[in-house]
């Protein structure tokens, strides 16, 4: 079968992510509803990505599916977080044509070697074919095996005192594209709970970004409130998530409410 659709937005990949994370800190959030509708209405919201998040949100393959859908031919580059580190949820999750997967709870350089593998084709990995949305539905399958391995975005996350460990060698990895602090993870394992500030936050994310700078890779963190993004962003993190949207709802919807009863 011949390539038809080498403009399709499915075939965009990381690419132009890639772009604007090399120009500058990027913003986005996670999707926890399982919603399509919120999705497509994230995309609106001026961010620069989307995960669509199957490790904390109670969503199924088809609902993972719907949200991709939704987030296609928007500003907002779709990305799914997988469960666990898995081949298979992985290699499901790029099959629907998102511009990368992120990897959470790795803490060892063989954990991201697997993640990074399970990425990429033969010869890079041993990513399995299956591409069936993300080759436009076959009509662009030889343009997506020319273009994933250097397209596709792989993204670990650094979560424990374990990973801090081992953050210059998971780093080093290949084919591991960007580190993502966990932020509340990360201060629970650090024995703060809910709490990502102070001297041993502030140096397991200076390790991060060291790491990250030396590996020529991306560094990505979670942020709490505006204030600790626009840190984050001074500092060096190119990938920012500012909340996800059902937190944004209540937040709205509380803050409507409380406003009206006073």
């Amino acid at each position: 079968m011949t390539d038809t659709a080498d403009n399709s937005p499915l075939l965009r990949f990381g690419n132009r992510l890639r772009s604007k994370m090399a120009a500058g800190p990027t913003y986005g959030l996670f999707l926890v509803s399982g919603n399509a509708t919120l999705a497509e209405a994230a995309a609106y919201t001026g961010a620069d990505w989307a995960i669509i998040d199957m490790e904390a949100a109670a969503m199924t393959k088809v609902d993972a599916l719907h949200q991709a859908q939704a987030l296609t031919g928007t500003e907002a580059a779709a990305l799914i977080r997988v469960p666990s580190l898995d081949r298979h949820q992985i290699e499901y999750a790029l099959d629907l044509g998102v511009a990368g997967v992120m990897v959470p709870k790795v803490e060892q350089a063989g954990d991201a070697e697997l993640a990074a593998q399970s990425c990429r084709y033969p010869p890079d990995g041993h990513r399995g074919v299956n591409p069936i949305r993300a080759s436009a539905y076959y009509q662009g399958s030889q343009q997506y095996f020319r273009s994933a391995n250097r397209e596709v975005l792989c993204i670990v996350q650094i979560e424990s005192r374990e990973a801090l460990r081992n953050v210059d060698k998971i780093a080093q990895t290949v084919g591991v594209d960007m580190l993502f602090i966990g932020a509340g993870d990360l201060a629970m394992d650090l024995g703060q709970p809910g709490d990502p500030t102070g001297p041993a936050f502030d140096s397991a994310r200076q390790a991060v970004l060291a790491a990250c700078e030396a590996a020529g890779k991306t560094a990505g963190i979670f942020a709490q409130s505006p204030k600790l993004a626009r840190t984050y962003a001074k500092e060096g993190f190119r990938f920012i998530c500012v909340g996800n949207e059902v937190g944004f709802f209540v937040q709205s919807a509380a803050s409507t409410v409380n406003m009206l009863r006073r």
